[in-house]
């Protein structure tokens, strides 16, 4: 890692910032405002680093801090939550791609409905890869809340979905 907190800073932003926007993306379904919740997060490890030095593993400060800023979002702006943003197909678009979009459309209102702590958790497993140990520390809670949270997540997803397939 680098010496200054300004250039490793850096080095993390340009290997992780696009992975905790489209984090973020999923968990309070506005690009706009996900990139401010990891510009924030960005920010708040700068402060962190100047002060104290850099945490143990900058990567999953991040991680955390970007989760609970989204929290923070989403108690500010309740509504974001309810209408995330859809693009439309345009009318040339291939049968195939029409359809992969709906059925991402699916997912999300899906993954909406969840309760917010399945939503961050089935974001956490599935597109960063997380193990229950890793997703808990990032959300606080034991590692048995993650394993059956994300078990009643995948059910509550299922039956959402029961009627797309």
């Amino acid at each position: 890692m680098a010496d200054r907190p300004a250039d490793a800073l850096s080095a993390l932003f340009q290997s992780h910032a696009r992975k905790f926007v489209h984090i973020a993306v999923l968990l309070v379904g506005d690009e706009g405002l996900a990139e401010e919740v990891v510009q924030e997060a960005y920010i708040g490890l700068y402060r962190r680093w100047k002060r104290k030095g850099p945490p143990e593993s900058p990567e999953a400060y991040l991680r955390t801090s970007v989760v609970n800023g989204c929290r923070s979002a989403l108690r500010r702006r309740r509504t974001a939550a309810r209408t995330r943003r859809l693009h439309p197909v345009p009318e040339s678009a291939a049968d195939a791609e029409a359809l992969r979009r709906e059925e991402h459309a699916a997912v999300l209102a899906a993954l909406d409905r969840l309760s917010r702590r399945q939503r961050e958790v089935l974001v956490l497993c599935f597109y960063l890869g997380l193990d229950d140990a890793e997703i808990g520390a990032a959300l606080g809670v034991s590692r048995g809340t993650v394993s059956s949270t994300i078990s009643r997540a995948l059910r509550g997803m299922e039956d959402l979905l029961g009627g797309q397939r």
